[in-house]
């Protein structure tokens, strides 16, 4: 088994990289190295300047910055490191779940279906990383029952919220299947004729029926139908399944009840609280707890309307196809899926035409991915059928329950990753969670199934990938596969990367304008153009990274007292941003006196004054 580890990793590691140093969003890396560059400076996440997300992942590519150098590719590098401790992670989750050389394949699954496709070092990396990391922990917690591994499961949860917010759904999850494994773990230890624990099952319904409405509220602002499936569906069919056993599996007292649950969550929330607690301290010390839940939990709301993209109704059709196929493998209950030579190479005959037509045929590789894209909701409503049947006794089939449970409790959560920007690449943020729990699944069937049926799934959905979604640009990778354009490294002293050619010369001119008529420390750049900041080396004299943030009362006051204050003589304006609006025509007039010297790098207009 090391072995094949080491090669899987070895594989994985070339791989990825060979596509590290390409595929940038100026806006994503831009915001990531701005927000480490002001952390160096000694500012804090939040309370001295509005960090997109929670503030960790700003210190973690400040010490990038420290260890490798002030460059985007730092940050890279860093990443890096970091993806070379989850692939034996995922490994270890797939080897619970397949022998060797499969669960192998699945591993390089998860690999070509996450970082290729976007190699920048965005938080939902990490996230999907640490995610990793809990279930492996949780794994072997259900293995040999020691209360330090919920402990370091939760302290991957408390890690992830603090990269991002979303890591919260993570440990939703986790809580998930706590109560589950709580009402298993009860169960066992009340005797042979538990009692019923009525109060105990009220107050989980009630629970699991606010976490389905915590659910719908997610996605209150854009109810429609494809968001309810593959957002609200999941987490809902799971929170039934744990309501159906309280009220259909007695499993003790509510006392009892009680006590088991406790002994269960108090370890895992310890180590959620810890990393979160320590990172707090600062903002304690200086009175910023306030500034940092208003960050935090109430800034981001305003993402939602510029940061949004909801899928056409059209692309649940591809929930046609995964039903299929995942009623042909699961029903009917108890006989054998036979098939001989002749039906596996027509299917295999099959699955290679739709793979060469897909990266050429631009519907057939939308059908290939919305259907992949749609398998959760299908997964989720068939393993919690699977589940809802009458128990098999002894303890190998108590762990392959609570293993399945594990995988599709988080899985059911972290897909709300993809919310409200429903776009391929959020779908990557949590496609490995969705490899596993499908691997999950299938080692849960009561009938046997071909190895060879899994091993081709594998190896199309590894092909459809590497052949056309890993080198595909971020922007066409909904669509269909293109060629990625002509790159070049962009000589600039903090870049590092290969960029699209027109890119490389835009931001190296642009930055050249800018150090020949910048003085002092400080620019500013507006809207929406953290990078600008970041390759230029300047500091920014407002609390802004991206301009939809602000506060529009008195805004242009604020601006134009900040440059007064730290003396800035140069300004660039972007004339198309991509989320927030342009600047006011009140305070573009005020710009134009203050600096009436103005040169055109398209999309921006350099202001200075001598």
């Amino acid at each position: 088994m090391r072995l094949v580890v080491l090669s899987v990793l070895g594989v994985a590691a070339a791989y990825v990289a060979w596509h590290l140093n390409r595929g940038w969003v100026p806006l994503d890396e831009g915001s990531l190295g701005h927000a480490a560059q002001r952390v160096l400076a000694g500012e804090v996440p939040h309370r001295d300047f509005d960090d997109v997300y929670t503030g960790g992942l700003a210190y973690l590519n400040a010490a990038a910055f420290r260890l490798l150098g002030t460059t985007l590719w730092s940050m890279r590098l860093m990443l890096f490191g970091v993806f070379l401790a989850w692939v034996p992670s995922v490994y270890y989750v797939a080897s619970r779940f397949a022998r060797p050389l499969l669960a192998a394949g699945i591993t390089l699954l998860a690999v070509v279906w996450s970082v290729p496709n976007y190699p920048a070092p965005m938080p939902s990396w990490y996230n999907l990383f640490l995610a990793t990391f809990g279930i492996a922990a949780l794994l072997r917690f259900l293995e040999d029952g020691r209360r330090h591994w919920l402990i370091l499961a939760g302290i991957a949860g408390g890690l992830s919220f603090l990269v991002k917010v979303v890591g919260l759904y993570y440990v939703a999850g986790v809580l998930l299947f706590v109560a589950f494994h709580a009402h298993t773990t009860a169960r066992e230890s009340a005797g042979a004729e538990p009692e019923w624990g009525r109060g105990y099952a009220t107050f989980a319904t009630g629970s699991l029926l606010l976490f389905v409405l915590a659910l719908i509220a997610v996605v209150r602002g854009r109810p429609s139908a494809p968001d309810l499936i593959q957002f609200v569906l999941p987490g809902a069919v799971v929170a039934g399944l744990l309501v159906r056993n309280e009220w259909t599996v007695p499993a003790g007292s509510s006392e009892h009840r009680v006590r088991v649950l406790v002994r269960l969550l108090a370890p895992f929330l310890l180590g959620v609280l810890l990393p979160v607690v320590l990172y707090l301290v600062p903002y304690a010390l200086t009175g910023a707890l306030g500034a940092f839940a208003h960050g935090v939990f109430v800034l981001p709301a305003k993402r939602l309307g510029h940061a949004a993209f909801a899928p056409p109704l059209r692309t649940m059709l591809a929930l046609v196809p995964a039903v299929a196929v995942t009623a042909a493998v699961t029903w009917p209950r108890g006989s054998s899926l036979s098939l001989g030579r002749r039906e596996l190479t027509l299917l295999g005959v099959a699955l290679a035409i739709v793979l060469i037509a897909s990266g050429s045929v631009s519907g057939v590789y939308r059908a290939v991915l919305h259907a992949i894209r749609a398998l959760v909701p299908v997964i989720a409503v068939t393993s919690a059928a699977l589940l809802s049947r009458d128990r098999d006794a002894g303890a190998a089939a108590a762990l392959r329950r609570a293993r399945l449970v594990l995988l599709l409790s988080v899985t059911a959560v972290c897909v709300l990753v993809q919310f409200p920007f429903t776009v391929a690449i959020y779908f990557c943020y949590v496609a490995p969670l969705v490899v596993l729990t499908a691997a999950a699944l299938l080692a849960y069937l009561d009938r046997p199934v071909p190895v060879a049926l899994p091993a081709m799934g594998v190896a199309f959905c590894a092909a459809f990938a590497v052949l056309w979604l890993n080198d595909s640009p971020l922007n066409d990778m909904d669509v269909s596969h293109e060629e990625y354009p002509e790159v070049r490294a962009m000589h600039l002293d903090r870049a590092g990367l290969l960029v699209p050619l027109w890119q490389a010369g835009q931001y190296e001119a642009t930055v050249d304008v800018v150090r020949q008529h910048a003085r002092g420390e400080y620019i500013w750049a507006s809207p929406d153009v953290p990078q600008l900041y970041f390759l230029s080396g300047y500091r920014n004299p407002t609390r802004s990274l991206f301009e939809f943030f602000d506060d529009t009362t008195g805004r242009s006051a604020r601006v134009l007292r900040a440059l007064d204050e730290r003396k800035v003589n140069l300004v660039v304006l972007n004339i198309s941003p991509q989320f927030s609006p342009r600047i006011s025509v009140e305070l573009y007039r005020q710009l134009a006196k203050r600096y009436p010297n103005s040169a055109l790098v398209e999309p921006y207009l350099i202001k200075w004054r001598e």
